[in-house]
């Protein structure tokens, strides 16, 4: 200890601005902030997004109005014009920023945000109907960089936002969080939530990538994650890339309508490479969302709800066109090119397997679709095969396992050679096999089924 530098956190609010007017932060590092509450006797009751109930008896409605957020750094009360540009949030206890209480023309912008313990950005609060002092409007969140939070809290988000309206969150850039990245939206399938204040917000030219992180045990989520209806809300031109990439399980969405998320346009965003639908509105009160000319390499069930639309969207492609590596490129708080896709060979060949259980062909491997599943029945070295036609020089193969029965101990055979892979295949497990072949084969090495929702030899 004599050699150690060693920095203990005790102040929880760095800077508070209560109804303040007309201010603005600029230049300024906040760090060190502590987050004493899970360490007192109401410890950490997590919910979602790096809410806890508290209180002697955990107060709780069903719309979640009692949830409270974590202690920030930084926290704007009410504030009106107030600015906060070029901060610096590191190696905090709790969150980054919050912006509760009817604050309202007010911005974080050009700030970064990294090594947090909860999320970075709130901005709003969880009552459905404020009073319209109370009432959050017309606030930005802007080209702020946010990477590496919710380290200790880990289902926190990076910018969450409660019931707001005419809120903009547009060109940050969100990189390795261990759940969603952007949560507008709050109240799930209550009443209350149905008709509020939340309404008319834009997620727009967002690069969120590498969320949901499997290491850190967080599901049922996405890269947007919406919640309640909110007319005249838009997410437009966001380029999303590996949420819940490698995972075992189906979950890490790209854009996920959840619950009553209804009026919402979903439009001209890049989503590729995640863990299960690059879409999903799957609750039949979420009503009335249209999803229209996003590129995709995957494809998705229709969505749910009455009056809700997908069309003209361009999925299960193996190669982003011009108009889709623009949209990416531009996407976030600085350029940066999209993950290339590589060339999937198997989807042009003839796939078959050893038996098949009921319709889970081994089509259904082949399509382009992470959400269907092919399946054998079980028996000793039970497999897998497509015929790529004649023989090829490939590189790599992805193996995506059928989620509800993991596919696990098997040999990846090619005219060539083999390769073991112990375990449960992931979403993906991904292969390093160059080879010149015309089959591509995966067999179990004992005896069980084998059920896989892709798989993809790239040249």
């Amino acid at each position: 200890m004599r050699r150690a530098h060693v920095v203990t956190p005790h102040t929880e609010h760095l800077l508070v601005l209560d109804g303040a007017h007309d201010v603005t932060v600029r230049g300024i590092g906040f760090a060190h902030a502590a987050y004493r509450q899970p360490g007192t006797d109401e410890g950490y009751a997590g919910t979602q997004a790096g809410f806890t109930l508290t209180g002697a008896d955990g107060p709780e409605d069903h719309a979640g109005r009692y949830y409270t957020k974590p202690a920030a750094a930084l926290v704007v009360r009410g504030g009106r014009n107030v600015t906060v540009d070029r901060a610096r949030f590191a190696h905090l206890g709790g969150a980054g920023a919050v912006l509760e209480a009817g604050t309202k023309v007010s911005s974080v912008t050009r700030s970064s945000f990294t090594d947090l313990s909860s999320g970075a950005l709130y901005v709003g609060d969880t009552e459905p109907r404020p009073a319209p002092a109370l009432a959050g409007e017309h606030n930005t969140v802007a080209r702020n960089t946010i990477r590496h939070t919710g380290v200790e809290y880990t289902d926190a988000v990076g910018i969450w936002a409660g019931y707001e309206a005419g809120l903009t969150v547009d060109h940050n850039a969100l990189d390795h969080l261990p759940y969603s990245g952007i949560s507008v939206g709050w109240g799930w399938n209550q009443p209350e939530a149905r008709h509020s204040v939340l309404r008319d917000n834009a997620i727009t030219h967002n690069r969120i990538t590498h969320v949901m992180e499997v290491a850190r045990a967080q599901h049922d989520g996405g890269a947007v994650y919406t919640q309640g209806a909110q007319p005249g809300t838009v997410v437009s031109g966001n380029y999303l890339n590996r949420s819940g990439h490698g995972n075992t399980e189906r979950d890490g969405n790209g854009i996920y309508l959840d619950e009553q998320s209804s009026h919402i346009l979903v439009e001209k965003n890049v989503v590729t490479r995640v863990g299960y639908k690059w879409v999903s509105n799957w609750a039949d009160y979420g009503i009335e969302n249209t999803v229209r000319g996003n590129w995709t390499d995957t494809r998705a069930p229709a969505l749910g709800g009455r009056g809700s639309v997908m069309t003209g969207n361009h999925t299960g492609l193996d190669a982003l066109p011009a108009a889709a590596l623009r949209t990416a490129a531009t996407a976030g708080a600085h350029r940066a090119p999209a993950e290339v896709l590589r060339r999937d060979l198997a989807r042009h060949g003839t796939p078959g397997q050893s038996s098949t259980d009921g319709p889970a062909t081994a089509a259904l491997a082949t399509d382009g679709d992470i959400t269907t599943d092919t399946r054998t029945l079980s028996a000793p070295g039970s497999w897998w095969r497509v015929d790529l036609g004649r023989p090829r020089r490939i590189g790599q193969i992805e193996i995506w396992n059928d989620a509800s029965m993991t596919t696990a101990d098997f040999d990846v055979i090619t005219d060539t050679g083999t390769v073991h892979v112990e375990g449960g295949a992931l979403r993906p497990t991904v292969t390093d096999l160059k080879a010149r072949t015309r089959h591509v084969t995966v067999k179990l090495t004992g005896t069980g089924r084998v059920g896989l929702s892709q798989v993809l030899v790239h040249p």
